[in-house]
């Protein structure tokens, strides 16, 4: 018994320094800058500060907005040129001096012309339409883009901040731990004084106070960490100070089936929606090799006016005409039908990949409608062992304060109701981040329902 002693007052010793450790004030504390002022942010604030702050945001807005003007670019093609042309000369013509630079400078002349000039392409052979239509695939696919970024960073904050409320819950959990081991250490340290206990179970009852202390601080350290990933989600410096406020208790249950998860996941989700800009690319690609490989041929309207000219049969004049040329590529060493080819290739492989993706959305979709059932029924269990864990802790301590029970059978029971009261703290914000991901699954926005379902 002795040697138990010596060994349980060791880690009593080392758990006490330990938890001195970390809640001595800092040396430096009085030179610390004036406080920030703290700043809260429910579910909704934190996923639409992220939306506007979060670089990957611009960054994704940026893209798309290059697309776009591309796709300005490619149907420019179908529009008309208008410029103005302009040409002027200044010399002689004295032909009968053999020596241009002794030519008297009263041979010298200047001729000059400026014309008006406007072109518009009527037919080639389907070559702008494939550019429109593969600009327009890029910016469908940017469009996607940055649906999935804010989706992606939506579910990233949302999780987060559920992150961090659960560690608050698991702080609070052992701050309860906390104060019920400092009173059984109190009421340890009556037995001792009345003679009813030995001065050993002092010793276990410290030890589980400085147990408590330690993961007290833990927790604490687990919260802050949870709160600078949030912070650094939402684009903001990670040393803000910030709190989460809770958001109500959801559902008790999923109030969307799986079949409709499955649903809204194919209708909404970006994924799929690149996936079909791909197909939709691949196919202007191939309709681009047809056209190279094929006769090329262009048909195109100009038009002209020469408002000014110093020859006189110029000055004033105007002219249109239709124009048209047509090449037919008589052998180019297969490089035409390699082309065509390797077109056809890429579009079978991207609607592979259409495939794939759909199959992949589609076990997503399933997998979250799982996850967030089991995150629910788990909440019921862990309230109900908590509960149950409880009522053991009531009924142990009892028998000890009564003297038919020991110090170890409480210890335990401690143990066990703070295990339990943990338990049913993540349990809830467990459910409640399977229900974000759940949201994200169907393609919905994230703070668009707490139960689950889409708007």
């Amino acid at each position: 018994m002795t040697g138990l002693v010596r060994q349980i007052a060791v880690i009593v010793i080392a758990l006490s320094l330990s938890a001195t450790t970390f809640m001595a004030p800092r040396a430096d504390a009085a030179l610390a800058p004036a406080a920030v002022p703290v700043q809260t942010f429910t579910l909704a604030q934190a996923v639409q500060t992220t939306l506007t702050h979060n670089p990957q945001i611009a960054a994704a807005q940026q893209t798309l907005e290059a697309a776009q003007q591309s796709v300005l670019l490619a149907r420019a093609g179908y529009g008309p040129t208008v410029s103005v042309n302009a040409n002027g000369a200044l010399g002689t013509n004295n032909a009968s001096n053999a020596n241009a630079f002794s030519a008297p400078l009263s041979n010298v002349n200047g001729t000059g012309t400026a014309t008006l000039a406007g072109n518009v392409t009527l037919f080639d052979n389907g070559r702008t339409k494939a550019l429109v239509e593969s600009a327009e695939a890029g910016a469908a696919s940017a469009q996607a883009a940055l649906r999935q970024t804010q989706q992606d960073l939506a579910l990233q904050a949302a999780t987060q901040f559920f992150t961090v409320l659960g560690n608050e819950g698991v702080a609070d959990a052992q701050q309860q731990v906390l104060t019920q081991a400092q009173a059984q250490l109190a009421l340890v340290q009556a037995q001792v004084r009345a003679g009813v206990a030995p001065q050993a179970d002092v010793i276990q009852a410290q030890s589980q106070v400085a147990q408590a202390q330690v993961a007290v601080l833990n927790a604490g350290a687990q919260i802050l960490t949870a709160k600078a990933s949030l912070a650094s989600t939402m684009g903001i410096d990670t040393t803000t100070p910030i709190e989460v406020a809770s958001p109500a208790v959801p559902s008790p249950q999923v109030s969307v089936t799986s079949d409709q998860v499955i649903a809204a996941a194919l209708q909404n989700r970006p994924e799929i929606a690149r996936a079909n800009a791909a197909v939709q690319s691949a196919q202007a690609g191939l309709d681009t090799a047809y056209v190279n490989a094929g006769p090329q041929v262009s048909i195109g309207l100009g038009a002209g006016y020469t408002p000014l000219s110093t020859d006189p049969a110029l000055n004033n004049t105007s002219s249109y005409g239709i124009t048209g040329t047509i090449s037919l590529p008589l052998f180019d060493s297969g490089r035409g039908h390699a082309e065509i080819a390797g077109a056809q290739a890429s579009l079978k492989s991207a609607q592979a990949s259409l495939a794939s993706q759909i199959l992949a959305i589609r076990q997503d979709a399933y997998q979250a409608y799982l996850g967030a059932v089991q995150a629910a029924a788990n909440v019921t269990a862990t309230q109900a062992a908590k509960a149950a864990a409880d009522q053991a802790l009531s009924v142990t301590q009892g028998q000890y304060r009564a003297g038919v029970g020991t110090i170890i059978n409480v210890i335990v029971a401690q143990t066990a109701a703070a295990q339990a009261d943990v338990n049913a703290a993540t349990a809830l914000y467990n459910y409640e981040s399977a229900l974000v991901t759940l949201q994200h699954a169907q393609g919905a926005p994230i703070v668009a329902s707490a139960g689950g379902g889409t708007p």
